[in-house]
């Protein structure tokens, strides 16, 4: 069975690739291992069973998106020139995960407000990172009100997340308006004309075996902005195709 698909995925063009893939969605499901189960849960068992990896310690990681270099340093790099142009604050981090990539911003902001849903891994984090100006928040993004600040990240967090809870983040956002600028950042294909915002359950995998991404200012989310800016962008292997990680800076109105 994989030698065919592999051998598919070799000699199928990109747009009947992209079909494969939602067949296969539509015969097999997605994302089974979490069918039942509510949010929280889903990603404390991520972590618990460390299905984005562990690192030498056997403390479970957020994955390569967090810890490859050639990602992360041109992200860290782009976002520190933001804060200084913006002069932000105050920065909230929704869904810091392992905060491998967090860290590196606690020396330039007055407050750090790092959130993630799952208690296992703010729990590791705790242990790990102790800053005064740094605070560890339990949050569901699409249930909870969020705190408040100048600069919020969401990095690599809503691909993995079901249409329905990032169209309430969204609203949230656009009624609320806790932040002034938005940072996103999220896994898109490669290929042009890709249709973004595939609805998925929520789990560890993202819309890239569906050959899709999140785009938040389209539907059926439609973020209000007064700007959007692409502030980093590299190429990425992903699920056996070449793919982005775009991270896209909005002025919320």
């Amino acid at each position: 069975m994989n030698v065919i698909k592999n051998t598919l995925k070799r000699i199928l063009p990109p747009i009947f690739r992209q079909a494969y893939r939602k067949i296969q969605y539509k015969i097999f499901g997605f994302e089974a291992t979490f069918k039942g189960m509510n949010t929280s849960d889903i990603f404390d068992k991520i972590y618990n069973d460390g299905i984005w990896g562990k690192d030498e310690f056997g403390r479970s990681t957020s994955g390569s998106g967090s810890h490859s270099f050639d990602v992360v340093k041109p992200y860290v790099e782009a976002v520190k020139t933001e804060i200084k142009t913006l002069s932000c604050a105050t920065i909230v981090d929704l869904g810091c995960g392992d905060f491998n990539v967090g860290k590196n911003f606690i020396d330039n902001c007055t407050k750090y407000v790092a959130c993630d849903i799952s208690k296992i891994i703010l729990e590791q984090n705790q242990q790990i990172y102790q800053y005064e100006n740094l605070e560890f928040n339990q949050i569901n993004l699409a249930e909870d009100e969020l705190p408040k600040g100048d600069l919020a990240f969401v990095r690599q967090v809503l691909q993995h997340l079901s249409n329905r809870e990032i169209k309430k983040f969204v609203d949230y956002l656009n009624e609320v308006k806790p932040y002034k600028y938005l940072l996103v950042t999220e896994g898109l294909p490669f290929e042009k004309g890709f249709k973004p915002n595939i609805d998925k359950p929520s789990g560890s995998d993202t819309r890239f075996l569906l050959g899709s991404g999140i785009e938040l200012h389209k539907d059926p989310f439609l973020l209000k902005y007064k700007s959007k800016n692409i502030i980093c962008q590299v190429n990425k292997k992903m699920v056996g195709a070449n793919g982005i990680i775009r991270s896209t800076l909005y002025e919320i109105i």
